[in-house]
């Protein structure tokens, strides 16, 4: 019972730190003037500080094999925000699958903004995936009054939804959508000051460090 207790204690420390016995590497060639940078693991809640060098940021000891989204704040206050744009389940990609087209996009966007939720608006910030599924980063944001709401209070969120090409058009796989941001703001004006700089984009999310313990990433300058 001893062991088994010390062995539990190894995984609890192990998911609430940045593993030192992991010695992986991640180097991002990011824009200048990044002031700030995070590696967080969404499914261990786990966040992993960069050390920057001018354009360099390298994030040491993180989990191999572990998605990781990368937040980096710039010196205007520009924050990059990673977004895991990968599939919600470990089922294979179909073999010879053709790329999104038009009207693969055109038909995700009408399914997209037809579904009825509490939000009065609706934002497609991200769209990937191919002819047979497809994942959208989704902004929700309800800015009307609504029921208990206190002057001019907006809620926020943002969420990963899926859609399936199947039965003879797109649908949207319920349940499972997964919430990145959820906030409610006191007024409008704290919304736009909060969120007005936040950009999310596909390359800083979802990086795994390999069986090789390194990864690299080059950003646009």
């Amino acid at each position: 019972m001893l062991q088994i207790g010390r062995w539990l204690w190894f995984l609890v420390i192990a998911a609430t730190t940045c593993s030192a016995r992991a010695e992986s590497r991640l180097v991002v060639q990011a824009p200048e003037g990044v002031q700030a940078a995070v590696a967080t693991a969404r499914q261990l809640k786990l966040d992993c500080r960069g050390t920057i060098e001018g354009r360099v940021i390298t994030f040491a000891n993180l989990l191999p094999d572990t998605p990781y989204d990368i937040r980096l704040t710039l010196a205007d206050g520009t924050i990059l925000q990673g977004a895991d744009m990968s599939w919600y389940s470990p089922e294979p990609v179909k073999a010879d699958v053709q790329p999104l087209d038009d009207d693969d996009r055109k038909q995700i966007r009408e399914v997209f903004e037809g579904v009825k939720a509490f939000e009065n608006r609706r934002n497609m910030l991200l769209l990937a995936g191919n002819h047979d599924r497809a994942t959208v980063l989704a902004e929700l944001i309800r800015d009307s009054g609504f029921h208990s709401s206190r002057g001019d209070e907006v809620i926020w969120r943002v969420e990963l939804w899926y859609f399936k090409n199947q039965h003879g058009g797109w649908e949207r796989i319920s349940q499972q959508n997964k919430v990145l941001r959820r906030e409610r703001f006191a007024s409008k004006q704290e919304f736009t000051r909060q969120t007005g700089k936040l950009k999310w984009l596909a390359e800083l999310g979802g990086i795994r460090v390999g069986k090789d313990r390194t990864a690299s990433l080059t950003l646009p300058k």
